[in-house]
């Protein structure tokens, strides 16, 4: 059953949740955004529907996507680069967020450090600081009680997510939300960092937004 505050997307079957509009305060910009209606994927896209987007579009498969250690249907597809992200939020009618919309949809109007509210993470809010030799991704939507406001999984590790953004025009693009690699440091809502737009690492995802 599908509530008043979510969407099924029909082309890729995400689960979308809506942001309302309203004002936003940005910590980095120093200044307030408002915010019309928005809705924000539950979950970072999954190499299931990945796949579909590759079948239907002959789209280049991602980097590890024969490495059983990220293959997995349900893990969140990664070793995809900023144009292949863009590539697939096109096929499936949406688009990657703006910075400021994935900000917001992990923090909420209560500016919360993480998405689950102030306390420090732990293994059992979300996916972090594990061995890049032997760790992998979790399959999406396993740590329910990390969930931002508006209900989203996954927004603070487990994997970096693109964004619409250049971090320094013509070089690399925003990434947000830490990953399962990194300290917990990188998992608050408002921290930022970047990648090369054609990088294709084991540990950066995204999810999509949707206008409206």
């Amino acid at each position: 059953m599908v509530s008043e505050q979510e969407i099924i997307n029909e082309k890729d079957g995400s689960v979308m949740f809506l942001v309302p509009a309203g004002p936003y305060f940005m910590w980095h910009e120093k200044k307030s955004f408002e915010f019309k209606d928005f809705h924000i994927d539950k979950h970072p896209i999954t190499n299931s529907q990945y796949n579909k987007f590759i079948e239907e579009t002959k789209h280049v498969a991602p980097a590890f996507w024969k490495d059983p250690r990220f293959n997995h249907p349900t893990q969140p597809v990664v070793g995809v680069s900023w144009d292949d992200a863009n590539a697939y939020a096109k096929w499936a009618g949406k688009r990657l967020p703006e910075e400021k919309e994935w900000e917001k949809a992990c923090r909420g109007s209560e500016g919360r450090e993480y998405p689950w509210g102030n306390t420090k993470p732990d293994a059992s809010l979300a996916v972090f600081d594990l061995d890049s030799s032997k760790g992998s991704p979790s399959p999406v939507g396993e740590h329910p009680s990390g969930i931002s406001p508006y209900g989203c999984h996954d927004m603070s590790g487990n994997v970096w997510e693109w964004c619409q953004e250049w971090y320094s025009t013509g070089k690399y693009r925003v990434v947000r939300g830490g990953s399962w690699i990194n300290h917990m440091y990188t998992l608050k809502c408002s921290y930022r960092s970047c990648s090369v737009p054609t990088g294709k690492a084991n540990n950066v995802g995204f999810r999509c937004v949707k206008d409206g």
